[in-house]
């Protein structure tokens, strides 16, 4: 396998790591107002969660490839764009599509880093434990923010908690994938639905 340039460097940098901060996230960040997440600062909270917790849910888990799947696991996104899971129905319609074509563009912008390609690829398969376990522990971090933030993008965008519980039904579904993690999940679900006022009030207008 021949040496990526000190030219290729510079492309995996301009062409991906950059773009990558540039990729928001629909998750504010209330302690720099009006700033809302993005894609590299997502996938470190992600791989640091993950890394700490995978020891407490099954000590078989690769730790290292825990870190190398939630390093890469939002690389296409780079070319399709963050779709969030509180979006209405119709602007999550193809984001398959969407995914599968920015895939196709970073497997011709990569060749000269065959192991991001292999582990997108890998995680994007869902066949090894780490794999579903990353997109598991990818599932709890925005409850985790938005119990935090007492609801605060809930009440912004006046989703109610019927409302809420509609839009994340497929997200809860893919959160189940792993037996260890969805226990979190369904705890954080029920702490968020257990407090009327991290959700919009009809009465409220």
């Amino acid at each position: 396998m021949a040496k990526p340039t000190a030219s290729d460097l510079q492309r995996l940098v301009r062409d991906i790591v950059i773009p990558f901060y540039q990729v928001e996230r629909h998750t504010p960040l209330l302690f720099a107002p009006g700033k809302w997440e993005n894609d590299a600062e997502h996938s470190w909270s992600l791989a640091l969660l993950a890394c700490a917790l995978a020891p407490h849910i099954d000590s078989k888990l690769d730790v290292g490839k825990v870190a190398q799947f939630a390093t890469i696991h939002d690389l296409v996104e780079v070319h399709a764009g963050d779709t969030s899971n509180l979006a209405p129905d119709n602007k999550k319609v193809g984001k398959e599509a969407r995914e599968a074509a920015a895939l196709h563009k970073l497997e011709a912008d990569l060749v000269a880093f065959p192991w991001i390609l292999t582990t997108l690829h890998e995680y994007e398969a869902q066949l090894l434990a780490e794999a579903v376990f990353v997109r598991s522990v990818d599932k709890i971090l925005p409850l985790l923010f938005d119990l935090i933030d007492e609801g605060w993008l809930y009440k912004q965008e006046k989703i109610t908690r019927e409302e809420w519980q509609r839009r994340m039904a497929l997200h809860r579904q893919k959160a189940s994938k792993h037996s260890g993690v969805f226990k979190y999940y369904e705890q954080l679900w029920d702490a968020l639905l257990a407090n009327p006022k991290h959700f919009h009030q009809e009465s409220e207008g």
